[in-house]
């Protein structure tokens, strides 16, 4: 009966005036509730089956669960299925739900508790309650990755009212289980104070055993920590280690980050060659940080031979990339140019943009990995 109460749901919900700008406009799926309402679950069949063949996610839903409850169809569990996933590979929670239900019982698709448990997750992010409620169980039945994927939801106030003390508890279940990822999430958590009273030290002991497993931002924020002596002696050569190791698996922060103390020298040893390397890295893997920095240093010629075409190209792809120096710097640097040299400038600059843009972090929407700091 769980699934007659989900079309229900979903039916008196668009009657009764959720879906009003869509019924404006589509009758046809107002029918075909009408019929259901009525229980004519032949005449139901026929109006959302045209609609689902279109690709409209609540038709392809209505038509999962008809197959799913066996109404007008004979029962169809990989029918529903097929339906099921039509709607929920757009987005629609209902779908996903039940998509999850069934593949944890291993209806009409072989079993596969990680999958149903994705399932419920995606549902669970638009605020579905059943969805909510099946992760919650599957955490407090030892699922130690629901117990993780729990505590950021309530962390970060996703689908549930945000409660960071709530959150810190189901991650630290997680991470006493080995989690990697809610280790590292203790050590943010009790490094920012974050449902739990600050502690350097405690975010030190939390890190270094994720670091040693692999887990490039522990290792990342490990080398922060010794580097300003917090939670451990102050290592300047430790903490290189740790941003070297981050930088070399691709990590963009600590790429930018060893740029950037290369290039500043503040309880640092100086050095342009190596500031240089670091920051092409960075601008290589999407960085408009590193690029306006690279900008700034052809321009000025240190740590290599000035270039005014290139200082415009890197701050040109900064600039593209949303730095909010870029504008300014651009129009200082134009002047140092002929036309020809300022087309080519541009030019080259495009290409830089495209190589950022190919990058995955920042074709999701902004630059790559702009938290470093020195």
């Amino acid at each position: 009966m769980r699934t007659q109460i989900q079309i229900r749901s979903l039916l008196f919900a668009v009657l009764l005036g959720v879906g009003q700008a869509v019924l404006a406009v589509d009758d046809g799926f107002a029918t075909a509730v009408e019929a259901y309402r009525a229980q004519d679950f032949s005449a139901a069949l026929q109006g959302f089956r045209p609609l689902a063949e279109a690709g409209d996610p609540r038709a392809q839903f209505a038509l999962g669960l008809l197959h799913d409850n066996g109404e007008g169809v004979p029962q169809n569990d990989r029918e529903a299925v097929r339906w099921y996933e039509k709607s929920a590979a757009q987005g629609y929670a209902k779908a996903q739900y039940n998509l999850g239900v069934m593949t944890l019982s291993g209806r009409g698709l072989p079993r596969n508790d990680q999958r149903a448990r994705e399932w419920f997750e995606r549902a669970a992010a638009q605020g579905n309650p059943d969805a909510i409620a099946r992760i919650v169980q599957l955490a407090e039945g030892g699922d130690v990755e629901a117990q993780y994927r729990l505590a950021v939801m309530y962390v970060k106030g996703i689908a549930v009212p945000q409660d960071p003390t709530l959150g810190y508890r189901w991650m630290q279940r997680a991470a006493a289980r080995g989690h990697l990822d809610a280790m590292f999430g203790m050590g943010l958590m009790t490094e920012q104070g974050l449902g739990v009273e600050r502690s350097y030290t405690a975010a030190v002991n939390w890190y270094v055993p994720a670091s040693n497993q692999g887990h490039v931002k522990a290792t990342y924020n490990l080398g922060r920590l010794i580097r300003d002596g917090l939670g451990q002696p102050a290592d300047a050569s430790r903490a290189e280690r740790l941003f070297e190791k981050a930088a070399a698996a691709g990590y963009v922060p600590a790429q930018l980050t060893l740029g950037m103390l290369y290039d500043q020298g503040e309880g640092w040893p100086r050095n342009a060659a190596r500031a240089v390397a670091w920051y092409r890295q960075a601008a290589g893997n999407g960085s408009a940080e590193a690029q306006i920095n690279l900008g700034y240093l052809y321009a000025n010629g240190e740590g290599l031979p000035g270039d005014p075409v290139e200082a415009y190209a890197r701050t040109y792809a900064a600039d593209r990339l949303g730095h909010p120096l870029g504008a300014g710097n651009l129009s200082l640097i134009a002047t140092k140019l002929r036309d020809a040299e300022l087309r080519k400038a541009q030019q080259l600059g495009e290409r830089y943009v495209s190589r950022a843009r190919s990058m995955p972090s920042v074709a999701q929407g902004g630059s790559a990995a702009e938290t470093a700091r020195p």
